[in-house]
């Protein structure tokens, strides 16, 4: 019979870190959590405090279609867990335009010649597909057209990743803007209560109109999780950087940076960044 794993050592206190740690906690193991950094736990998912504001690093936006996801951010934050009305916007040309698309406000703000030469654009790309989807300038433009790929998405996701569109894959752009296409945005816009029943079982993840939020932003969640996890047991040592992992006689050991090792371990949870 395999050994119960009782000692475990996770490296990483980042989202996936934290709620390991925490669920591990909950089911009575004992549970180390290794964090390289010093000052902050939940990795890029933190909010940062200047002048009495808050600032999100990274993802903000809590939804998912898993249930036993979204009953985890609930048990952590309880009512602290609000549901926010989402409210978006593309700044072009001087001009904000809602998105997701609101078509008669698009075609208004675009003006009658943009939008006609958009939707030719899109015919064009639907008539005439290329025959292999390699970048995400390739992926969103047989989607969209060229013409709204050249207006709303290259300079974007240019600006925000630092990336070429045409070197960017277009396996990534599906998953970041899964399930939609101009097509499908028009349909939202236009028959938004109907498509949605009809899309009951395929919520599209770029449209949805409200999403759940931490009342102090998402870093809450995280720093929650954490001192929740301490109080079942989990020992977090922060500026804890892993150097090496050994394994001998059915159990880990773990050497930091600074040659402390920790030996014991049953198993072994990394969350760290493949290199």
């Amino acid at each position: 019979m395999e050994k119960e794993k009782k000692r475990i050592a996770i490296i990483g206190a980042g989202p996936a870190g934290l709620t390991a740690a925490y669920m591990l906690g909950k089911a009575g193991k004992e549970v180390v959590v290794f964090e390289k950094d010093e000052k902050y736990l939940g990795g890029i998912s933190r909010t940062e405090e200047y002048k009495g504001y808050r600032f999100d690093i990274g993802g903000h936006r809590f939804f998912s279609k898993n249930k036993e996801v979204e009953d985890f951010w609930t048990e952590i934050l309880g009512d602290d867990m609000l549901t926010v009305s989402r409210k978006s916007s593309v700044y072009y040309n001087k001009k904000f335009f809602a998105y997701p698309l609101v078509a008669v406000e698009a075609l208004k703000k675009l003006g009658l010649l943009t939008s006609i030469h958009c939707i030719l654009s899109f015919f064009k790309a639907k008539a005439y597909p290329k025959k292999k989807l390699i970048s995400f300038e390739d992926w969103v433009c047989h989607h969209f057209g060229k013409k709204l790929y050249t207006i709303f998405f290259k300079t974007y996701t240019e600006k925000v990743w630092g990336i070429p569109c045409s070197e960017i894959s277009a396996d990534w752009a599906s998953q970041r803007i899964m399930g939609l296409s101009l097509s499908t945005a028009i349909k939202n816009a236009f028959f938004k209560k109907r498509f949605a029943q009809k899309k009951k079982t395929h919520v599209v993840k770029t449209l949805i109109d409200t999403f759940r939020y931490p009342k102090n932003g998402p870093g809450m969640m995280w720093e929650t999780c954490a001192n929740k996890s301490i109080a079942m047991g989990v020992e977090i040592k922060r500026g804890a950087s892993v150097k090496k992992l050994t394994y001998e006689n059915l159990l880990w050991s773990i050497l930091l940076e600074d040659d402390i090792s920790h030996d014991g371990f049953d198993a072994v949870i990394s969350t760290a960044p493949l290199r």
